[in-house]
């Protein structure tokens, strides 16, 4: 069996890290003045950036797919994650908190060895790489979920940091990941020992969706094509990449970090805190295993099968996305199928183990992989030249032929491919119905909608149209849920710098800045 990255350490106590204090206790100077003193030292202060990552998957999830049309919640209704649900979010949600604090947790741990490492050598500026990497990725949320963030890159400036200018932390993150690109190694250079670690792909992919992403939200439209560009470019250069044949195979743990992964998140048995392998992703979909009683339904589960039934029935992603129906290996009948009244979710279930999938939780969690490339790729491509090329057919193509399973996804395929001819909206369309079909339940949606600017269209619209009923509330959806709110225990601490959101509690914001994303707005 191959040993992938561990990332428990003696430098990864919790005395370490204060979650209450942007002002943090930064690792080296806890491990002494001239801490790290070897390479040994610089590879276990690196390996101490991934660990927040690893606590991070359920609250992640429960942020951004809870707060869209797909995903709604069966806990208890005063529970942080209900509430995300139901669209009644507050500066006191615990999930929001959670996420805040642990993506500041990995600035922080980068910044460490940002500032300690040195670049004396290949090995000390791969690891100035691989925290830079983590660096962005937390930033790249950071500033989506709560636009204006503050932006330590010091960790003794931790106290005294104002939120900063949306503009300034995308620069800060595109050379973040620019310096990664150039210092990471090829995924395929690592040692097996050290599978899971932030590689040259990964900074490429990010920056293809970094670039993408800021294109369409800047207010800088002038540089929106020039942004589009850099999207396709990095997409290029993702290479030693390719689609698995079959979908699932991106959720076994039978193929951890297999050819289409980019970047994972690396859940094992034993380096979370509990014991068991932290992906409650996993836990979550299946808790309560197989039964149809209303009251024991998943913590998280689909809002309608609608989004099952839209799939088409030979698209290998409907099964792989959803369960619907199952056989129970409790069952005395071997050829025994459970069917589900309600659509579970189908990835992050260990099907070989399916009794205790729940409990073990070890499946690693997909960040990005080489579909989402190529989807990225296309639309890029799209917004650049305000129509679709051949390259862009062909990037979603090869995902909707993999999907189709029409081998080799380079060849045409008459059952696979999208229609010649469509312009720019149509194109643009069908690439927002293919992240669906191929990203549900991999944190993207609310993102997704965030940033085409469709967030509050597509939650009242799912809802009049009866596609998910009015009990989830998602038609309650407001303008300012554009952005979280800052947590209320960070405000505390200083909040005439961390000033709150346009429409929650505590904010001085008079006028809202979203009034201009969507037509029909309605103010709180």
């Amino acid at each position: 069996m191959k040993k992938y990255i561990h990332i428990l350490s003696v430098v990864l106590s919790a005395t370490f890290f204060s979650c209450d204090d942007l002002d943090v206790t930064p690792l080296g100077q806890l491990a002494g003045s001239n801490f790290p003193a070897s390479d040994a030292d610089a590879i276990a202060l690196t390996d101490g950036v991934y660990y927040p990552n690893v606590r991070i998957s359920t609250a992640l999830g429960y942020v951004i797919d809870l707060t869209s049309d797909l995903e709604a919640n069966a806990e208890n209704e005063n529970s942080g994650g209900y509430l995300l649900g139901v669209l009644n979010w507050e500066p006191t949600n615990s999930y929001v908190l959670t996420v805040w604090r642990n993506l500041y947790e990995i600035v922080t741990r980068a910044n460490d060895v940002v500032d300690k490492a040195g670049e004396a050598s290949d090995l000390r500026r791969r690891l100035q790489g691989e925290a830079r990497f983590l660096r962005a990725y937390a930033y790249f949320y950071l500033v989506q979920l709560w636009g204006e963030v503050p932006l330590v890159l010091h960790n003794v400036d931790g106290a005294t940091a104002p939120r900063e200018d949306i503009e300034k932390v995308y620069r800060q993150i595109v050379d973040d990941l620019l310096y990664a690109a150039e210092y990471l190694p090829a995924a395929a250079e690592y040692p097996a020992t050290d599978r899971g670690r932030a590689a040259k792909g990964a900074a490429c992919a990010y920056l293809s969706k970094v670039y993408l992403v800021w294109g369409q939200t800047s207010t800088l439209t002038e540089k929106a094509k020039e942004r589009y560009a850099e999207s396709v470019r990095y997409a290029d250069l993702v290479t030693g990449y390719s689609l698995e044949e079959n979908f699932i195979d991106n959720w076994g743990n039978y193929n951890r970090n297999g050819k289409e992964s980019v970047f994972s998140v690396q859940h094992l048995q034993g380096q979370y805190a509990p014991g068991d392998g932290g992906n409650h992703l996993v836990h979550c979909s299946f808790i309560n295993g197989f039964s149809n009683d209303p009251a024991k339904l998943p913590h998280v589960y689909a809002t309608s099968n609608k989004w099952y039934d839209d799939f088409d029935d030979r698209d290998q992603r409907k099964r792989g996305t959803y369960i619907k129906e199952y056989r129970n290996p409790d069952e005395q009948h071997p050829d025994s199928v459970f069917v589900f009244d309600r659509v579970r979710y189908r990835k992050y279930v260990d099907t070989t183990n399916i009794s205790n999938t729940a409990t073990v939780r070890d499946i690693n969690r997909t960040v990005i992989r080489y579909a989402e490339v190529l989807l990225l790729k296309a639309e890029a491509i799209n917004e650049r030249d305000g129509a679709p090329n051949a390259e862009a057919y062909d990037a979603i193509n090869q995902v909707r032929r993999r999907a189709f399973r029409q081998f080799p996804v380079t060849a045409a395929s008459a059952v696979a491919d999208l229609p010649a001819g469509l312009n720019y909206e149509q194109f643009k369309e069908r690439i927002q119905q293919e992240r669906v079909f191929e990203l549900t339940y991999e944190q993207n949606r609310w993102t997704d909608l965030v940033r085409w600017r469709i967030f509050v269209k597509t939650l009242k619209e799912a809802v009049s149209n009866g596609w998910i009923d009015a009990k989830y509330l998602k038609q309650n959806v407001q303008p300012y849920y554009y952005r979280f709110p800052i947590p209320k225990t960070q405000r505390d601490i200083a909040p005439e710098l961390l000033w709150q959101n346009y429409g929650y509690d505590g904010s001085t914001v008079t006028e809202n800045p979203y009034r201009n994303y969507e037509p029909g707005w309605t103010d709180r």
